[in-house]
């Protein structure tokens, strides 16, 4: 305690915590030591000074908690005293040089143009402000990176679909090796770099009505995408039945379902060597059946047994031929209900009917098929393909001897059937389910211990049907069994609709900033420009110089570059939107700090940018 303090508490006095402004301004006070205002040259009253300081570093961390997410410790700014910007006009150039006039810095300390390595890295996250004071405190870089890796999903598609849409992409584009498919034709019509779809294409598996089928992928000439060819080997065309196999062919063409493979395109060709019919249909990559994804397990018991459009006819009794395998979810079965009755109704409607629905020939399209996938998103995507195929193979007496519409409707009730089969295969989880009619009573009985009473109902409904009794069934008669469950459905169609938006949302903007990297690239390091070899290094270019360091080239702690995606494009879409936001550009020698706003920087782009249009 000095003297003064000491006399003022003896005579009892007590002097107010302030400074006296006389004294700080011209060190005379003429209230000499009767000023009621403190005389310290410490500028602090030297009885109360760790308690003020104390009360500053609690204001200050104060302060700093009510910042706002993007602004840390780790990213403040040196004092405005001495975070001085010194700008000289340079006429010899007719443009601004940024560097500072050696009259003004002969008047600063030597560490006034200079900061740390502390604030070297400040406004990492694109935040910085010009009024806030320097802190001590070490800069927390890991969880910085922590956090700009946390945005890095707020700027891309997620990786799930991104990583989905990759393996689709390398599948389309892998060819086939022509010395392994020397029999494969280079050409077929306006088709070319046909790729086998089935393991083997000497013996493929696929039948319909006992016309050897097999499947290809094969790029159009005339537009570049990607179609699925079937061919039926052999083929024999009837001309009495021609209009009717070319109307039923248009029909189809005309058919559009989302649960439906477009059918784009029907010709013949001898291209195979033989009398070839091709159906060209709408290519999805990675496509999977139904039979080869649920029941690979029943493959090698099928392929022993006699069978029919997948369906096994074993003469084995239903319970030696059920092994203990896990029952698919109920709302899977239900969530292939709704797709496969809808793309049935769609088809009944327009007057036609699939006559394929069987596993081996509804496809996975996407979806993960998980068999415990408990969101409905996840579920899979189901498509009927092959459809229109059977319509060809329409026997002709069969055709003069029936009305159209008699006809129509006769395998309209075939498909309710096959149907009713289908729902009870994964209702069982077992191939051989369906295939004898004296086993359908004991697979009923273990859906109604397992499912619920309506599941039992729908699948019970659509195997009733008997053509001697002449009652007829409809697609519409299930929806009521559906109930609730289709609303279900709907909300998690307009769920991944609403995600798709959002991932195509950010897409849309990365397109908005590579458009302006690439208007950025235009203008940095520019040679020169109408003969001024100093363009880029003056002016507003020297700004967007500063700025690109600030983006792309800082360093860690360890002086690593770091790397950091989310603060590269988080800075970017300021710059594009012209935010109010400040920034701080240091030089690379750290003698020139600029504190600019994110405004400005948009002003000195599109100038720069104008004049390399002119």
């Amino acid at each position: 305690m000095d003297l003064s303090t000491q006399m003022n508490a003896m005579n009892g006095s007590t002097k107010k915590t302030s400074i006296c402004r006389y004294f700080a301004s011209d060190g005379i006070c003429f209230y000499g030591s009767d000023c009621q205002f403190w005389h310290n040259q410490s500028g602090h009253p030297s009885g109360h000074q760790s308690g003020h300081h104390q009360n500053h570093n609690q204001n200050h961390s104060a302060s700093r908690s009510s910042l706002p997410p993007q602004m840390d410790a780790s990213t403040h700014l040196p004092s405005e005293s001495r975070l001085q910007t010194y700008m000289h006009q340079n006429n010899g150039n007719n443009g601004n040089s940024y560097y500072p006039n050696e009259s003004s810095m002969s008047s600063l300390p030597l560490n006034a143009l200079t900061i740390d390595s502390h604030n070297t890295r400040i406004g990492r996250k694109g935040i910085t402000s010009s009024n806030t004071h320097s802190s001590s405190s070490a800069p927390i870089v890991a969880q910085l990176q922590q956090t700009t890796q946390q945005l890095i999903p707020n700027y891309f598609m997620t990786d799930a679909i991104r990583q989905e849409l990759i393996r689709k992409l390398n599948v389309t584009q892998e060819m086939a090796s022509n010395d392994m498919y020397l029999e494969l034709p280079q050409v077929v019509d306006v088709y070319h770099d046909l790729v086998p779809l089935e393991a083997s294409i000497s013996s493929p598996s696929t039948t319909f009505n006992d016309m050897i089928c097999s499947v290809f992928r094969a790029t159009n000439s005339k537009n570049g995408e990607h179609f699925c060819l079937r061919r039926l080997h052999s083929f024999q065309p009837n001309s009495s039945n021609a209009k009717q196999m070319i109307a039923a062919i248009e029909s189809w063409k005309k058919l559009f379902h989302s649960n439906v493979v477009q059918l784009r395109q029907v010709f013949t060709t001898k291209a195979f060597g033989d009398n070839s019919l091709i159906f060209v249909y709408d290519y999805h990559s990675m496509a999977n059946t139904l039979m080869s994804h649920y029941f690979s397990h029943s493959s090698n018991t099928s392929s022993s047994s006699n069978s029919m459009n997948g369906y096994s006819t074993s003469s084995r009794p239903y319970s030696q031929q059920q092994s203990q395998r896990k029952l698919l979810p109920e709302p899977l079965i239900w969530n292939f209900i709704i797709q496969i009755s809808s793309a049935l109704r769609a088809i009944h409607s327009s007057g036609l009917s699939c006559r394929a629905l069987d596993p081996t020939k509804i496809i996975i399209t996407s979806g993960s098929g998980s068999t415990g996938a408990n969101n409905s998103q996840d579920y899979p995507r189901l498509r009927l393909s092959g459809c229109g195929v059977f319509d060809v193979f329409t026997n002709d007496s069969f055709l003069n001897t029936n009305n159209p519409k008699v006809l129509a409707q006769h395998f309209q009730q075939e498909d309710l059937l096959a149907f009713g089969k289908l729902c009870l295969v994964l209702s069982t989880n077992n191939i051989s389910s369906a295939a004898q009619r004296d086993s359908w009573q004991t697979s009923l009985d273990l859906i109604s211990r397992s499912y619920s009473p309506d599941l039992r109902s729908l699948i019970y409904y659509l195997l009733s049907y008997n053509s001697s009794s002449g009652t007829t069934h409809t697609i519409n008669d299930i929806m009521p069994m559906i109930g609730a469950r289709f609303y279900t459905q709907l909300d998690s169609l307009y769920q991944r609709d609403d995600s798709l938006h959002d991932d195509l949302q950010k897409e849309l903007d990365n397109g908005r900033v590579l458009r302006l990297l690439v208007k950025f690239g235009t203008i940095n390091e520019r040679p020169e420009l109408q003969l001024d070899p100093n363009w880029s290094e003056t002016g507003d270019r020297y700004l967007l110089k500063l700025f690109r360091d600030y983006l792309f080239h800082q360093l860690a702690d360890d002086g690593h570059p770091w790397l950091d995606l989310g603060h590269i494009v988080s800075n970017l879409n300021k710059l594009d939107v012209g935010s109010p936001e400040k920034v701080c550009l240091v030089s690379r020698d750290e003698q020139n700090i600029l504190i600019v706003s994110f405004a400005e920087l948009k002003r000195c782009f599109e100038s720069s940018l104008n004049e390399l249009m002119i």
